[in-house]
């Protein structure tokens, strides 16, 4: 082997390993620019739920707040403490109402009509009517 055949091969190993590397940063750098953009959108996203979840929790206190003084009050607050007038229907406390008296009978025969003493029906379905297959 002379020096001329011994550059070329260095000169190509060179040349190849140069190649390689560029096609290798190209390649790996357009990987971390991925990355980076993810973890970009993630941290706001992460900033924005943050954001949301204070703002859940500053309602939650005023919530509370509000409740408490409904609770204070008796249920009742003055009309003038009211932004929109005595007619506002944010003045409400909606309460769960007592327990009727159970209503009239219905028929005996009709469906979903306990049957008398008070017990349920013994059955209260159809039977399962099983159709041949075709």
């Amino acid at each position: 082997m002379d020096a001329t055949t011994v550059l070329t091969l260095l000169g190509a190993a060179l040349g190849g390993a140069v190649l390689a590397g560029g096609i290798t940063f190209w390649w790996l750098g357009r990987r971390l620019r991925g990355a980076a953009a993810r973890i970009t959108h993630l941290e706001q996203s992460r900033q924005q739920i943050g954001q949301q979840v204070s703002q859940a929790r500053r309602q939650v206190e005023q919530l509370q707040r509000e409740l408490a003084e409904l609770r204070q009050h008796g249920g009742a607050r003055s009309a003038a403490a009211s932004p929109t007038g005595p007619n506002s229907r944010s003045d409400e406390v909606f309460l769960p109402l007592p327990p009727s008296a159970p209503s009239a009978p219905s028929a005996p025969g009709a469906p979903g009509a306990a049957p008398k003493g008070g017990e349920p029906p013994k059955d209260p379905f159809a039977p399962t009517q099983i159709l041949a297959r075709r």
